[in-house]
Protein backbone atom coordinates (compact mmCIF):
# COMPACT_ATOMS: atom_id res chain seq x y z
CA UNK A 1 0.00 0.00 0.00
CA UNK A 2 1.66 2.94 -1.10
CA UNK A 3 0.45 5.32 2.41
CA UNK A 4 1.70 8.82 0.41
CA UNK A 5 -0.49 8.29 -2.74
CA UNK A 6 -3.56 7.70 -0.11
CA UNK A 7 -3.25 9.99 1.77
CA UNK A 8 -3.06 12.79 -1.06
CA UNK A 9 -5.46 11.75 -3.27
CA UNK A 10 -7.97 11.88 -0.49
CA UNK A 11 -6.68 15.08 0.57
CA UNK A 12 -7.24 16.26 -3.55
CA UNK A 13 -10.96 14.99 -2.87
CA UNK A 14 -11.32 17.55 0.19
CA UNK A 15 -9.78 20.17 -1.38
CA UNK A 16 -12.39 20.25 -4.61
CA UNK A 17 -14.73 19.53 -1.70
CA UNK A 18 -13.61 22.50 0.24
CA UNK A 19 -13.09 25.11 -3.19
CA UNK A 20 -16.92 24.05 -4.56
CA UNK A 21 -18.58 24.99 -0.92
CA UNK A 22 -16.29 28.12 -0.75
CA UNK A 23 -17.52 29.20 -4.33
CA UNK A 24 -21.21 28.37 -3.41
CA UNK A 25 -21.04 30.39 -0.42
CA UNK A 26 -19.46 33.31 -2.13
CA UNK A 27 -22.24 32.87 -5.36
CA UNK A 28 -25.17 32.42 -2.62
CA UNK A 29 -23.81 35.49 -0.58
CA UNK A 30 -24.08 33.05 2.27
CA UNK A 31 -21.67 31.90 5.18
CA UNK A 32 -24.17 29.11 6.30
CA UNK A 33 -21.19 26.37 5.74
CA UNK A 34 -18.31 28.30 6.63
CA UNK A 35 -17.44 26.00 9.81
CA UNK A 36 -17.75 23.03 7.50
CA UNK A 37 -16.14 24.67 4.91
CA UNK A 38 -13.24 25.20 7.18
CA UNK A 39 -13.49 22.08 9.02
CA UNK A 40 -12.66 20.32 5.04
CA UNK A 41 -10.24 22.14 3.94
CA UNK A 42 -7.98 22.14 7.19
CA UNK A 43 -8.83 18.30 8.53
CA UNK A 44 -9.31 16.66 5.01
CA UNK A 45 -7.40 18.85 2.25
CA UNK A 46 -4.19 20.14 4.62
CA UNK A 47 -3.72 17.50 7.52
CA UNK A 48 -4.20 14.35 4.90
CA UNK A 49 -1.76 16.11 2.60
CA UNK A 50 0.59 16.93 5.23
CA UNK A 51 0.32 13.53 6.85
CA UNK A 52 0.88 12.43 3.13
CA UNK A 53 4.34 14.19 2.43
CA UNK A 54 5.16 12.82 5.89
CA UNK A 55 4.85 9.21 4.18
CA UNK A 56 6.49 10.47 1.08
CA UNK A 57 9.56 12.07 2.55
CA UNK A 58 10.78 10.29 5.58
CA UNK A 59 11.33 6.11 5.68
CA UNK A 60 8.55 4.64 7.15
CA UNK A 61 8.43 1.21 6.98
CA UNK A 62 6.27 -0.45 4.98
CA UNK A 63 4.86 -3.25 7.33
CA UNK A 64 4.11 -0.50 9.65
CA UNK A 65 1.06 -1.71 11.42
CA UNK A 66 1.05 1.56 13.58
CA UNK A 67 1.23 3.44 9.96
CA UNK A 68 -1.85 1.52 8.76
CA UNK A 69 -3.98 2.42 11.65
CA UNK A 70 -2.46 6.01 11.37
CA UNK A 71 -3.74 6.48 7.97
CA UNK A 72 -6.97 4.81 8.34
CA UNK A 73 -7.85 6.61 11.65
CA UNK A 74 -7.05 9.88 9.46
CA UNK A 75 -9.30 9.30 6.66
CA UNK A 76 -12.46 7.48 8.44
CA UNK A 77 -11.81 10.76 11.45
CA UNK A 78 -11.89 13.65 8.64
CA UNK A 79 -14.95 11.79 7.26
CA UNK A 80 -16.90 11.30 10.46
CA UNK A 81 -16.38 14.82 12.09
CA UNK A 82 -16.96 16.47 8.78
CA UNK A 83 -20.07 14.97 7.61
CA UNK A 84 -20.76 14.86 11.41
CA UNK A 85 -20.57 18.45 11.60
CA UNK A 86 -22.90 19.10 8.41
CA UNK A 87 -25.46 16.32 10.23
CA UNK A 88 -24.89 18.44 13.33
CA UNK A 89 -25.61 21.64 11.78
CA UNK A 90 -28.26 21.08 9.42
CA UNK A 91 -30.30 18.58 10.93
CA UNK A 92 -31.41 16.49 8.05
CA UNK A 93 -34.93 14.76 8.61
CA UNK A 94 -33.57 11.67 7.94
CA UNK A 95 -31.25 11.77 10.72
CA UNK A 96 -32.38 11.09 14.65
CA UNK A 97 -30.65 13.75 16.66
CA UNK A 98 -28.66 11.55 18.79
CA UNK A 99 -27.73 9.94 16.21
CA UNK A 100 -26.28 12.65 14.84
CA UNK A 101 -24.37 13.45 17.55
CA UNK A 102 -22.58 10.05 18.22
CA UNK A 103 -21.39 10.41 14.79
CA UNK A 104 -20.25 13.59 15.23
CA UNK A 105 -18.32 12.96 18.32
CA UNK A 106 -17.40 9.58 16.98
CA UNK A 107 -16.06 11.40 13.84
CA UNK A 108 -13.75 13.85 16.08
CA UNK A 109 -12.41 11.11 18.58
CA UNK A 110 -11.23 9.27 15.79
CA UNK A 111 -9.64 11.82 14.19
CA UNK A 112 -8.09 12.97 17.31
CA UNK A 113 -6.70 9.04 17.85
CA UNK A 114 -5.15 9.92 14.33
CA UNK A 115 -3.18 12.82 15.44
CA UNK A 116 -2.29 11.28 18.68
CA UNK A 117 -0.73 8.56 16.72
CA UNK A 118 1.06 10.53 14.52
CA UNK A 119 2.53 12.30 17.10
CA UNK A 120 3.37 8.53 18.53
CA UNK A 121 5.12 7.52 15.25
CA UNK A 122 7.05 10.63 15.37
CA UNK A 123 8.76 9.63 18.60
CA UNK A 124 9.09 5.78 17.43
CA UNK A 125 10.27 6.46 13.99
CA UNK A 126 12.48 9.54 14.91
CA UNK A 127 15.43 7.82 14.12
CA UNK A 128 14.28 8.21 10.10
CA UNK A 129 13.32 11.74 10.70
CA UNK A 130 16.28 14.31 9.52
CA UNK A 131 17.43 17.01 7.74
CA UNK A 132 17.94 15.93 4.01
CA UNK A 133 20.96 18.21 3.81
Amino acid sequence: MNKAKILIRFSAIYAVLGAFIGGHMAGAGSHMFRSIHAHILVVGWLSLFAFGVFYAIFKIPKSSKLALIHIWTAILGSFGLTSGMWMYYFQPDWALEVFTLIYFIVGGTILMVSFLLFLFMTFVYGKNISDRS
